[in-house]
């Protein structure tokens, strides 16, 4: 059975002593766990990070230089259109004038200029179908550069959210317990709440090692008070009175203003009774109503007194 706390790391007996230097102390430790833990986590995430932007640039000046040569493109095809079309102009004007010219110079001389405008134009169509086709390739190119920009972008919100998540594992939250706001770490909230679920259900001895053990891990923890009162509680429920006296004493020369001090101090009363002090716990369960006259724990301890007598 558990009897006080003597665990190394951690005495009970000793939390008076620690007074105003020790509360300046609580959650240095916290915040130093988390930025330690959060170093490699954060430095891990922001070198893959800088890689995926490093390619992301380079795809993104990639895209700009096949945007460039897809207007340059466009702009020559355009500019060779504009040449077919003075050359089809070119060639109606030729036939025209060969219907005009009866005598066979004249008209051998405008069936060479046709020839000629023939070729001409024919090289230009084929320049055009050089240059679409390069388009062709190139908006396809640029196609394949928009999906591997997207991917791109999609593994960098991944790794983003990644390290938000990463990150967020050791932040500290912030919790309401037994009345008292306080930052605590998500490693220490979740045994903390285990050690209450376990109180809860009736498990006292499997609570009282989780509020141990939490206590020798986490000395400097803002969760302190509750874990002496709850410690305490558990001793008490399994009728460990000595263990439970220990507790709750330490618990009010350490915190004696805490919202849960009422109910150590009745708890102290009815520990003490139950182990056969009798005249020590009047004297206990009526310091309590003198501190705590409106308190629920105050009328309890008035018809506990009443049995003492």
């Amino acid at each position: 059975m558990i009897q006080g706390l003597r665990a190394p790391g951690f005495r009970l007996e000793k939390l008076a002593v620690w007074g105003f230097a020790g509360s300046l102390a609580l959650g240095a430790g916290l915040a130093h766990h988390a930025a330690q833990a959060a170093i490699f986590a954060d430095d891990e995430a922001r070198k893959a990070i800088l890689d995926l932007r490093i390619r992301f640039e380079e795809s993104r000046n990639q895209l700009q230089e096949q945007t460039k040569q897809i207007q340059n493109l466009s702009a020559q095809i355009q500019k060779l259109g504009a040449q077919i079309q003075a050359f089809d102009a070119e060639l109606k004007d030729t036939q025209q004038s060969v219907q005009k010219k009866a005598d066979g110079q004249g008209q051998l001389g405008v069936q060479s200029d046709m020839e000629r405008l023939r070729q001409e134009l024919a090289r230009a169509r084929g320049q055009i179908e050089d240059l679409v086709n390069e388009l062709s390739i190139t908006q396809k190119r640029q196609r394949d550069l928009d999906q591997l920009v997207d991917k791109r972008i999609g593994e960098v919100k991944v790794k983003v959210g990644e390290v938000d998540n990463r990150l967020s594992a050791f932040e500290p939250l912030v919790v309401n317990v037994d009345g008292v706001e306080i930052r605590v770490d998500p490693t220490e909230k979740r045994l903390f709440d285990g050690a209450i679920e376990s109180f809860r259900a009736g498990d006292f001895k499997q609570s009282a090692s989780q509020l141990r053990n939490m206590m020798d891990r986490f000395p400097d923890t803002n969760y302190m008070p509750s874990l002496v009162f709850w410690f305490g509680s558990a001793n008490y429920a399994q009728r460990e009175y000595k263990g439970a006296i220990t507790s709750f004493t330490a618990f009010l020369k350490s915190y004696a203003e805490h919202p849960r001090a009422a109910d150590a101090r009745l708890n102290l009363g009815l520990a003490q009774a139950d182990a056969g002090e009798r005249a020590v716990a009047r004297k206990t369960l009526q310091s309590l109503i003198e501190r705590h006259p409106e308190s629920n724990a105050a009328m309890v301890a008035k018809e506990r007194l009443s049995k003492l007598k």
